[in-house]
């Protein structure tokens, strides 16, 4: 089953969490659309599954998760085929949470 797009809707909802800022080191401006679980692995384009990050899949904070697959995956910014990103937390604002396809954040 093919992935439903990445709307207007989505984009805003994912700056609205992320208030424009890179989910990663808080500081540099997001740029990107991350998807902690690749699209070739069945991950989609849900806000579960999407993170907002400064940089490229080269520079920045979307560089050092593409660079870094161990310290992506223990702090939650990949999710492992397999794994449904709802359900594993993520290492964001410096607390964990689970992120909600609804654009919120739920405390672990």
């Amino acid at each position: 089953m093919p992935s439903k797009p990445v709307t207007k809707c989505l984009r805003d909802k994912l700056n609205e969490r992320s208030l424009g800022i890179c989910e990663i080191c808080g500081i540099a401006p997001a740029t990107n659309w991350h998807h902690r679980k690749n699209r070739s692995q069945g991950g989609g384009n849900e806000l579960s599954n999407a993170m907002h990050l400064c940089g490229s899949g080269t520079t920045g904070c979307h560089g050092r998760v593409t660079e870094n697959p161990a310290e992506a995956y223990h702090f939650g910014w990949s999710v492992r085929s397999g794994h449904v990103p709802a359900v594993v937390p993520c290492w964001i604002g410096w607390r964990w949470v689970f992120l909600r396809d609804d654009g919120t954040v739920e405390e672990r």
